[in-house]
């Protein structure tokens, strides 16, 4: 199976491999063939608008948010002291969707570090209050982000549409090669992934015809543009409808507010283009230096990622994207 697989049919979320030993093709589940190659499988959960996983930290039970927007895994401080944890002042900084939300961040290292039923071993943290992500209609109280620091060490790869996220250890070999072969030859587009600072993930992008990027945020429910990104890009633009004003967005520290939105014409992220439609815009950081090159688009949320069944090979820093008809049926039924 491992040098046989050639495609992935997502919409059915099957894997067909040839030359089986009755001539016809195997087929397997997704899930199925990254368990053989050594994964372990683990159930994204969900509350209000987060994604989350269920661990342990040195035996002590977290819930932590899978986010391929934080460059650093971050606990919360106050659990972080009733483990014990010893914590040194570092160089350590913590970024949101609002931009840099702290300098100096304490650090420390988690000894059992588990998530699911997945033994991590141990590994380094940040310590950040996140009192501000307190539980109100979430149902749990989130006691940090699982950052791509951790998720590119342990071969992750997420599952966006089915929420399922797949680890294994770092001494294991990749299959990334295997993996992309197959998700290609399903008719899914590879789009490359380039890590910035402490941002997380990024992908480049157009949109009406300008070039920029956007950061993959699993952290985020729902994707955000740049209100100054898309100045003069002739946009045809809404105040925000009652759905977006209830999203209670949040970022580190502080509450995002989503103050219209925008219908884009064209959007291609990579090679992969998006079909139009309405999403939310706001004030986030931008470069003073007025240039039109790298221009920060925004970030990529789980919406259009699970719509467009996103697979995130975060080892080998590669983002698959799939157009099914009727999963966009489905959301242009919802009005989205």
């Amino acid at each position: 199976m491992r040098k046989n697989l050639i495609s992935f049919a997502l919409a059915s979320a099957m894997i067909c491999v040839p030359y089986s030993l009755s001539g016809a093709p195997k087929v397997s589940s997704l899930a199925g063939v990254l368990i053989e190659e050594g994964y372990t499988p683990v159930t994204l959960k969900r509350a209000g608008n987060e994604f989350y996983v269920s661990c342990k930290l040195n035996g002590r039970s977290a819930s932590l948010i899978v986010d391929t927007g934080a460059g650093r895994t971050a606990i919360a401080s106050a659990l972080l002291r009733s483990l014990g944890l010893s914590l040194t002042k570092g160089e350590e900084n913590v970024y949101g969707m609002m931009g840099l939300a702290g300098k100096n961040i304490s650090a420390g290292e988690i000894k059992d570090f588990q998530v699911g039923p997945y033994q991590a071993g141990p590994h380094p943290v940040s310590a950040w209050d996140f009192s501000s992500f307190a539980s109100a209609g979430r149902g749990l109280s989130l006691d940090g982000l699982l950052g791509i620091d951790f998720l590119h060490r342990h071969h992750a790869v997420i599952d966006c549409f089915r929420m399922h996220l797949f680890l294994k250890p770092p001494s294991a070999p990749s299959t990334s090669a295997t993996l992309s072969a197959g998700l290609k030859a399903g008719g899914c587009t590879e789009i490359p992934m380039t890590p910035i600072s402490d941002r997380g993930l990024t992908v480049p992008a157009r949109i009406n015809g300008r070039s920029g990027y956007f950061v993959v945020d699993t952290g985020a429910a729902h994707t955000l543009l740049s209100q100054n990104a898309i100045a003069g890009l002739n946009m045809r633009l809404a105040s925000a409808s009652r759905f977006w004003t209830r999203l209670n967005v949040q970022d580190v520290g502080k509450n995002v507010r989503v103050i219209e939105k925008a219908y884009f014409t064209t959007m291609e992220i990579g090679n992969f283009s998006v079909p139009p439609q309405w999403v939310g815009v706001t004030d986030l950081p931008h470069s003073k230096s007025g240039g039109t090159e790298n221009v920060f688009f925004g970030y990529l949320g789980h919406d259009l990622l699970a719509c467009y069944v996103g697979i995130i090979d975060c080892g080998a820093l590669k983002l698959f994207l799939r157009f099914d008809p009727v999963i966009d049926a489905a959301r242009r039924k919802r009005g989205g």
